[in-house]
């Protein structure tokens, strides 16, 4: 039985789990994690900004921004391309600037909710009735969209309306990660709808 996500109580989401399907789930989002972590965080200090100073900011580990170092590049990997793509494409002096101000921020939520995938999912280690709270549901649809960007550019897929076919041989690998592409997609379907009937 293919899980599918339903909507429960108190805007919590549920969905049954065969083991299989966890451990599927959970190897692709720490492939994904792996990857993000390719994608380093600068080092957290104390910031020495006179404005987070006086904020009381200066010690809550944010990354000191150095405004006359060099602007972060885009990534040279196509997934995380995709991921964290250049915000103004016709000024790479502007991207590279957004870069250096919303980057560090933004790849440390996308991984915090796929951890978040994982941890739920650390809940039925053997599978079975998995129940999401919504601020859990909506980190499961945000990671899987990612998710789904990344495979998606392995796959050569840059378009939702893509023929997607299979090769006729059955030893071809993309035929599996496309398996798991589809299955991606039917889950983040059922998730939405579950989260609009919630």
């Amino acid at each position: 039985m293919t899980p599918t996500f339903k909507a429960g109580r108190d805007g919590s989401v549920t969905a049954r789990f065969p083991a299989d399907y966890a451990q599927l789930i959970s190897v692709m989002f720490t492939e994904l994690i792996t990857l993000l972590g390719t994608h380093a965080e600068p080092a957290a200090t104390r910031s020495t900004d006179p404005l987070a100073i006086e904020l009381g900011l200066a010690d809550l580990g944010l990354p000191e921004l150095d405004p006359d170092g060099p602007a972060p590049a885009a990534p040279e990997d196509p997934a995380l391309a995709r991921l964290f793509p250049d915000a103004y494409r016709e000024d790479p002096a502007a991207a590279a600037e957004f870069r250096r101000y919303t980057e560090p921020d933004l790849a440390a939520q996308k991984r915090a909710r796929a951890e978040t995938v994982l941890q739920s999912l650390r809940r039925i280690p053997k599978g079975g009735k998995l129940t999401l709270e919504p601020a859990e549901a909506a980190s499961w649809l945000t990671a899987m969209n990612d998710l789904r960007l990344v495979m998606g550019t392995q796959l050569g897929i840059v378009e939702d309306e893509q023929d997607l076919a299979q090769s006729p041989d059955p030893a071809d690998p993309r035929n599996y990660l496309l398996s798991v592409y589809f299955y991606l997609t039917y889950l983040q379907e059922s998730l939405i709808e579950a989260i609009s009937k919630s």
